[in-house]
Formats: structure tokens, C-alpha cells, sequence
């Protein structure tokens, strides 16, 4: 019982290290062949990019919150913005909108594929 309570008190107080937030990214789902796949893998397919996608702006508000918290903690403690959280944040949000449309390229290539190899 006391390691469970010691073990809970150590998670509470883990903080992200400097420069490490707490917007967990997305995984991109793995592309697929579309002419090898089946009807269900296509589903699977479809389905997990749309969670990618979701999970994207997930991701991506979170990282903007993290923004407007760390410029609002700068103004109550006095101390100036480091302009670097958001410019390193902006990056993140530019690389995962590129990887949201890599996700939706693949996803219709491989329903081309698809479709070609299934033409009924």
C-alpha cells in the first residue's frame, strides 16, 4: 500500500522538462495497398486516418492553449514572453498539418488502388 501511495505522489509531482509540453502528438497510421487490401482493411484504413485527423487538432489546440498559458504566466509573474514557445509551437503545427495531408494523400492513393483492383 505505502509503494501504490508513493508511486502516486511521484506521478503528481513529475513536471514536463523546460521546453517539453504536455501535447502528446499524434501517431500517423501506417499507409496501406490499396490494391493488395481488403474491404475491411480499407475500412481500418479510413478510420484511422479520420482518428489521426481528429487527434490532430487535438494536438494542435493544445499546443496553442500552451501559448496563451506561457504568455499568460509571463504577464502575471512579470517577466517577458520567450518568444521561442511559440515559434516552436507554430513548427509543430506546420509539420502536423503536413502530415495530415501526407495521411490524406496516401489514404486516396491507396483507395485508387483499391478501386482499380476491385473494380465491382
Amino acid at each position: 500500500m505505502r509503494h501504490v501511495l508513493l508511486i502516486a505522489v511521484l506521478l503528481l509531482g513529475v513536471q514536463p522538462a523546460m521546453g517539453q509540453g504536455l501535447c502528446p502528438e499524434p501517431v500517423m497510421p501506417n499507409p496501406l495497398d490499396g490494391a493488395a487490401a481488403t474491404a475491411d482493411q480499407m475500412r481500418s484504413a479510413m478510420a484511422e486516418a479520420r482518428n489521426f485527423i481528429a487527434q490532430s487538432g487535438v494536438y494542435q489546440d493544445c499546443l496553442s492553449k500552451e501559448v496563451e498559458d506561457a504568455k499568460s504566466q509571463a504577464v502575471a509573474s512579470g517577466q517577458t514572453f520567450e518568444p521561442s514557445i511559440e515559434s516552436s509551437a507554430r513548427s509543430k503545427m506546420d509539420a502536423n498539418k503536413k502530415q495530415q495531408e501526407r495521411v490524406g494523400a496516401t489514404l486516396d492513393s491507396a483507395m485508387l488502388a483499391y478501386k482499380n483492383a476491385h473494380p465491382n
